[in-house]
């Protein structure tokens, strides 16, 4: 088929051949970039009104399901995709100056969050650069920070870490999980449960537990979500916090179920999020990461 571009629908449609989800369509009306497109997405120039008509394919089945729909651009924006020739019209005509500057502030919004997320890759780019190739990584700590080298954007995904891979992972990981933290609240999560396999003593000084939250570690593809240890348990181990991913929270307090959920919120709190932290226990949860894992493992 060559390059595309892909339109994404907001309710996915049946197949009705063999049932499975459509949620996309391929089309060549923009500009092949391999990019995906939502409703108010803009995928082509701001003098362009148009309804392009096309057909559902199914991938399962490999064909063509004989189901037509409209995909309404407005202003360069994407209106909507709909059934008919006659509500694709309608979408046309009720587009008014209002609507159209209130989705441009949306477009606006968002292209300003892209620019950052921009600079922060080319950031830690310079930083992975500089880290490893004037061998910073091999100076004692000590004198790094007496030169006021701090990398403050990206230390966590540097420091400890055993290479550039190591740094790089780090790094995409932890993107993964501030993506996946934007969708949920965006969605409506108020609340994340969480929970932890280990068996721990409450009172205990010295701990360690890894903290799941099942929807995270499903869309980021994680073991496990965060671990939660103790300042006397990394002193034992002999690491250092400053060495940890960022994803590591590090407490004083001895063991307890609230003091894991108050580290947890925390570090969402020192990001920006407003979630609540809730624990349950392991057979409360559906499963995910490690443990899910494990638990295929013993199926099989």
């Amino acid at each position: 088929m060559g390059m595309f571009d892909t339109v994404c629908f907001d309710k996915a449609y049946t197949c009705p051949l063999c049932h499975g989800k459509i949620d996309s369509i391929q089309v060549k009306e923009f500009e092949n970039v391999l990019e995906n497109y939502r409703v108010k997405d803009c995928p082509s120039h701001a003098e362009e009104i148009r309804i392009i008509k096309d057909e559902l394919f199914c991938d399962t089945c490999s064909k063509h399901i004989g189901k037509s729909i409209y995909i309404v651009v407005g202003r360069g924006i994407l209106l909507g995709i709909v059934d008919t020739l006659e509500e694709a019209k309608k979408l046309l005509n009720d587009l008014n100056l209002e609507k159209l500057v209130l989705w441009y502030h949306d477009l606006y919004r968002r292209y300003m969050n892209e620019q950052k997320e921009k600079n922060s890759y080319r950031r830690f780019l310079n930083d992975l650069r500089e880290w490893y190739g004037e061998r910073l990584h091999e100076r004692p700590e000590d004198d790094l920070a007496t030169k006021g080298i701090w990398f403050i954007w990206n230390s966590r995904h540097l420091k400890g870490a055993l290479n550039p891979v190591e740094s790089v992972e780090r790094f995409m990981t932890y993107k993964k999980m501030i993506k996946a933290l934007d969708e949920l609240w965006e969605a409506g999560h108020q609340v994340l449960d969480v929970y932890y396999p280990e068996e721990v003593s409450a009172g205990e000084e010295r701990w360690s537990v890894d903290v799941y939250q099942d929807e995270i570690n499903e869309r980021c593809h994680l073991n496990w979500t965060w671990t939660v240890v103790s300042e006397k348990q990394l002193e034992v181990d002999g690491e250092k916090e400053s060495q940890q991913p960022d994803w590591v929270v590090i407490v004083e307090e001895p063991f307890s179920d609230e003091v894991v959920c108050q580290a947890v919120g925390k570090w969402l709190r020192d990001r920006g999020y407003e979630f609540g932290v809730k624990m349950i226990s392991p057979e409360q949860a559906r499963g995910s990461g490690l443990i899910k894992k494990l638990k295929e493992t013993d199926i099989e």
